[in-house]
């Protein structure tokens, strides 16, 4: 199966929820904003972010906020290519506004195999933009035929 890496459907939240903010909304990161986002403690923020740390897919400094690494980055692009390819599903084929699109890909894009999510781009195309107008991140394994 490869070298993936093991996260939790709980971490796979908070990587693509810290992504958003960091990479696409450059936004500094810290655990208080995480809590809100997420509607949890910020004890249990600090937690998650330390079993993320310890698979070196973030760093995270006191008082400074919490930052992805390069395999951090990779991972958060991986799952959330997964929930932007459903997206484009959930609109075309169960006509979902893009709110309830998103709400329901949450619910399913960690489950989502990475086979799964290829047949669906290659099925509509290579798609390279979601419903919420995002990029949706290629993978090596779905090509377009040129």
């Amino acid at each position: 199966m490869g070298t993936e890496l093991s996260v939790t459907e709980n971490e796979a939240r908070y990587l693509k929820l810290i992504y958003r903010k960091q990479c696409e909304e450059s936004a500094k990161v810290r655990t208080t904003t995480v809590a809100k986002s997420l509607g949890v403690r910020p004890a249990t923020v600090t937690e998650v972010i330390q079993n993320l740390s310890e698979k070196n897919l973030l760093r995270h400094r006191r008082y400074h906020g919490v930052e992805l690494t390069k395999g951090g980055t990779t991972e958060a692009r991986k799952l959330l290519r997964k929930h932007r390819i459903l997206e484009v599903l959930f609109m075309d084929i169960l006509n979902y506004d893009a709110r309830n699109a998103c709400k329901e890909a949450s619910k399913l894009d960690y489950y989502a195999s990475r086979d799964l999510i290829n047949a669906i781009c290659r099925a509509y195309g290579h798609p390279e933009i979601c419903p919420c107008e995002k990029t949706i991140f290629s993978d090596s394994k779905c090509k377009k035929n040129k």
